[in-house]
């Protein structure tokens, strides 16, 4: 029951985050906002505060903001409808602006828990070349080849050849330098050579935390960008999405098995599902497909370039179409995850 509330939590803080964007974007472009949602389904407490209806619905799963005049009408002023096209692709960006945000603040979380890899070995591992020129735990790497190195990361981007001997300086345990050559092994992957050890880890500082959030979630969202890509393209069938109910078999198992080392680990091993999970959500609502927000920008942009609207019925058929071909899809990726789960 824990897992699942857990997994509920995240999805609907994504869900919430995502309409909070276009909400506040709205309101900025004067648009009115009829409601905004906690939660699908009956409603079940309700408060109104302005122009505005916020609600508690029976399932918690995620959440709606109900702009005035998002199907096109531009009759009123207070509605979508009647706003520039820049204020319009603004708000349907805002989703998906907020949600990578998100995913940056959760990334930035888990890095800095995470820590970053030191110079002090840690452990070498059996018959490696760190290993077999004597280097033990405990001792640090100062330099390779008079390159001053301080984490694995600077060690790691200057050993990149497995061909040639670095000259490795290193601190005994009794404080004292040599110098050592070794010859490190190249990765299998062919991505550079590895010394072959395990570093001890130091926690990472609050503005680089920041910082390789910002750059790990830009990583993260070319990846998910990339697998989409491969989706359409046909380079990954569609047996191997997973919809809700795969993420949430894998949120469990991810959770079953970092508890057992601490309970801090597995809960950070959740905010990094859900820094995943809002980069997918961000992606996904760019694209330019009908029904989604990246879809209205494309649209928005044609009529940018037209120089005047679009026919309003038939643009929200294209929009409607576009909706019934997305269930589809959540239709077919719901029974692959429960054939998954089943076998």
């Amino acid at each position: 029951m824990l897992k699942f509330l857990l997994f509920i939590l995240i999805f609907s803080l994504i869900i919430i985050i995502h309409e909070w964007g276009h909400f506040i974007a709205a309101v900025k472009m004067g648009a009115r906002v009829n409601e905004f949602a906690l939660g699908m389904g009956p409603k079940v407490f309700g408060v109104t505060r302005g122009d505005t209806l916020y609600t508690l619905r029976a399932l918690p799963l995620g959440g709606f903001c109900a702009i005035e005049g998002e199907d096109g009408d531009i009759t009123r002023p207070e509605s979508l409808g009647s706003k520039t096209p820049l204020q319009r692709i603004i708000v349907f960006a805002a989703g998906a602006f907020m949600n990578f945000i998100l995913a940056w603040l959760l990334l930035s979380i888990y890095l800095g828990y995470l820590g970053h890899g030191t110079n002090t070995v840690l452990q070498t591992i059996p018959d490696s070349p760190i290993a077999n020129a004597g280097v033990q735990a405990g001792e640090t790497i100062i330099s390779i080849d008079g390159q001053t190195v301080e984490t694995q990361a600077e060690i790691s981007a200057i050993v990149v050849d497995g061909t040639i001997t670095y000259d490795v300086v290193v601190k005994g345990l009794d404080g004292n330098l040599r110098t050592v050559p070794i010859q490190p092994e190249a990765r299998e992957n062919g991505n550079g050579a590895a010394l072959g050890f395990y570093p001890t880890t130091a926690p990472n500082g609050f503005f680089e935390s920041i910082w390789n959030g910002l750059l790990g979630t830009f990583s993260l969202t070319g990846q998910v960008f990339d697998g989409f890509t491969q989706l359409i393209t046909g380079r990954v069938a569609m047996s191997d999405m997973a919809g809700i109910v795969g993420v949430a078999q894998v949120t469990s198992e991810v959770w079953d098995s970092s508890v057992q080392e601490s309970l801090l680990h597995a809960i950070m091993n959740l905010i990094y599902i859900g820094a995943l999970l809002s980069a997918n959500l961000a992606v996904l609502n760019l694209l330019p497909m009908p029904a989604l927000d990246g879809g209205r920008i494309l649209f928005t942009f044609i009529e940018m370039l037209r120089g005047k609207p679009l026919d309003q019925e038939k643009e929200g058929m294209i929009h409607l179409v576009g909706f019934v071909l997305l269930m589809g899809l959540m239709v077919v990726v719901f029974y692959n995850d429960i054939v998954r789960l089943m076998s």
